[in-house]
């Protein structure tokens, strides 16, 4: 996961980053971007860099909040369904191939339209970070798989933020 540690080291040495968990906690698996950035926003707490955003409520709601920061690097934390891939696995990839990895979160509208739309006003760099998920049925439990990507994600920040921060 070399890709994932340097993602996240360019993310917390960035001068503005925000970072945005997007799902629905009510449908399982959907709910590990929310999860996340609840994590993360306690761990990161204190850098003035980087801001964490929970998404609970389609990713077109908090256009406001980057329109308003500006940032010039956003990563997004969400559940993906990758044709053939396992639950938990870890997909990083930029906006452009988005439509290679479809988010199967409530989002009202489509987040490559959205991200389209920021990325032509705000000129910044977009990171996705997708985790395989394996059950999204409403009112279900989080899968196993996709809980330890989440520690493992978690952890990677948690290790990088040793390296840097301190």
């Amino acid at each position: 996961m070399e890709v994932l540690i340097k993602v996240v080291e360019g993310l917390l040495r960035s001068e503005n980053a925000v970072i945005v968990g997007v799902g629905n906690i009510l449908r399982g698996d959907d709910g590990i971007g929310i999860l996340i950035a609840k994590k993360l926003r306690k761990l990161l707490r204190g850098m003035r860099n980087v801001r964490v955003v929970v998404c609970e409520a389609g990713f077109e709601n908090v256009t406001h909040i980057l329109m308003r920061r500006r940032p010039r690097h956003l990563l997004i934390i969400d559940a993906v369904y990758v044709e053939g891939g396992r639950p938990g696995s870890i997909y990083v990839f930029t906006a452009d191939e988005l439509m290679m990895y479809p988010s199967i979160t409530t989002h009202h509208l489509p987040l490559k339209l959205v991200l389209d739309y920021l990325v032509s006003h705000l000129r910044m760099e977009v990171i996705i970070v997708g985790v395989q998920a394996k059950n999204i049925e409403l009112g279900g439990r989080m899968s196993r798989e996709v809980l330890n990507a989440g520690k493992h994600i978690v952890n990677i920040f948690q290790e990088a933020t040793t390296r840097y921060i301190l």
